[in-house]
């Protein structure tokens, strides 16, 4: 079944020319457009029983496993926001995230993603996200994520060959996994 859905996904992807039949080598490189204030992964995620649990409501498919979260200041009021980690991907193989205001008690837009890119740029007072994963085979999906009318929203999404998402962690420097949270200078 995960095959099927892999392979239907990639066929409308390339119906609608994201993704094409290229021999490596024959797509520039992605620039690094994303100025980048931190960064973290799906390991950084810890044990959240504070989490409503009304909020799995908004996750595509929840198996009611213990929430985990990052917690980080979205819109530098001071106060972390949370990435709350349903424990189920998505339909198209990527964790879930729903980003949650705890002071506010609202759930903000679902983000999928494995690796995650904190902006410095923000829309709406908001840091702008781009996030990885890899879909499966020799396909990773890279999305943009913007805050628009009080949610986050997917504003833009690039699926990427193996070279591709070579060039793609190239152009983003040296990622020290240890580092996980940390101010990037």
């Amino acid at each position: 079944m995960m095959r099927k859905r892999s392979f239907v996904f990639g066929s409308i992807l390339m119906a609608v020319g994201l993704l094409g039949p290229h021999a490596p080598g024959q797509i520039a490189a992605p620039a690094a457009d994303f100025p980048m204030r931190t960064f973290f992964s799906v390991r950084s995620a810890q044990p959240d029983s504070t989490i409503p649990d009304v909020l799995r409501e908004q996750f595509e498919k929840d198996d009611g496993s213990p929430l985990r979260s990052v917690s980080i200041d979205l819109n530098a009021d001071g106060r972390d926001e949370k990435l709350v980690l349903c424990g189920v991907p998505s339909a198209v193989s990527g964790y879930q995230w729903l980003v949650f205001d705890p002071f506010t008690g609202v759930g903000r837009g679902v983000v999928i993603g494995t690796l995650f890119f904190v902006g410095r740029e923000a829309d709406s007072g908001y840091a702008r996200l781009e996030t990885y994963w890899r879909q499966g085979g020799k396909m990773s999906i890279v999305s943009l994520y913007t805050f628009a009318r009080g949610r986050y929203v997917r504003s833009e999404t690039r699926a990427l060959s193996l070279w591709e998402a070579s060039e793609y962690f190239r152009s983003k420097g040296p990622l020290d996994l240890d580092q996980e949270l940390a101010e990037i200078k």
